[in-house]
């Protein structure tokens, strides 16, 4: 599946988005850990289909996962 990338995470990944394989949001977000270099450091939140979500969730890989950095604004 694809996974969209945003903000700092982005530029630490050196790409707007990774290829990457994982049953669940769980072992997803380990494989990102792993892949991009300080990410477990970071704020971030893991969207799926545009949903914030921090429940661990069987993935098909068709659904539309994003990791987005903390926002700011006013």
């Amino acid at each position: 599946m694809e996974v969209l990338l945003f903000g700092v995470i982005a530029e630490k990944a050196g790409s707007d988005r990774l290829s990457i394989s994982a049953p669940d949001t769980s072992s997803l977000m380990h494989a990102l850990e792993q892949r991009i270099e300080g990410l477990s450091k970071l704020s971030y939140a893991l969207a799926v289909d545009r949903k914030i979500t921090r429940a661990n969730l069987v993935l098909t890989g068709k659904e539309e996962v994003a990791l987005l950095p903390p926002f700011a604004g006013g």
